[in-house]
């Protein structure tokens, strides 16, 4: 339950500023709620579901591949903090001064806490953490993370 409550703390606390919510599977496919449309999240089991004015999907939690709680982009554009993740590490790169990453835990604990350096680049080294499924936070962006 307090992994759920977290993931939906994350859409919360992060909608104050946004136009959308776009969830993206591993398969590739996104989904686009406009705030507009007023999205309602709840879970089911280990599925969240999502509901708005015109219709509910329901995705399990292991297909997410990450969220995005922001603007809708209308045009192109180079999106430069989506993570890298090689070799152990995620790295998130076009960050600015101040933008905190945080590393939290399904239950809700805060695993970790880290600054872009001068470049803008936060490098978490996962090797370090247990196995397990962690959410790693920034302030454009979140993503869920599979330790194995």
């Amino acid at each position: 339950m307090k992994n759920k409550l977290l993931i939906l703390f994350l859409f919360v606390a992060t909608t104050v500023y946004a136009e959308s919510i776009t969830i993206k599977q591993k398969s590739g496919n996104e989904t686009i709620f406009e705030l507009s449309t007023n999205p309602v999240i709840t879970f089911i089991g280990e599925d969240m579901v999502v509901t708005n004015d015109f219709t509910t999907i329901s995705l399990p939690l292991d297909d997410i591949d990450s969220y995005v709680v922001g603007e809708t982009l209308s045009v192109i554009q180079e999106v430069t903090n989506n993570p890298q993740i090689r070799d152990g590490h995620v790295v998130f790169k076009g960050l600015k001064k101040g933008g905190t990453g945080f590393i939290y835990s399904l239950d809700g604990k805060t695993i970790g806490k880290y600054s872009p350096d001068s470049n803008g680049i936060i490098d978490i080294n996962m090797r370090s953490l247990s196995k397990g499924t962690y959410v790693i936070s920034t302030p454009n962006s979140n993503i869920k993370y599979i330790n194995r």
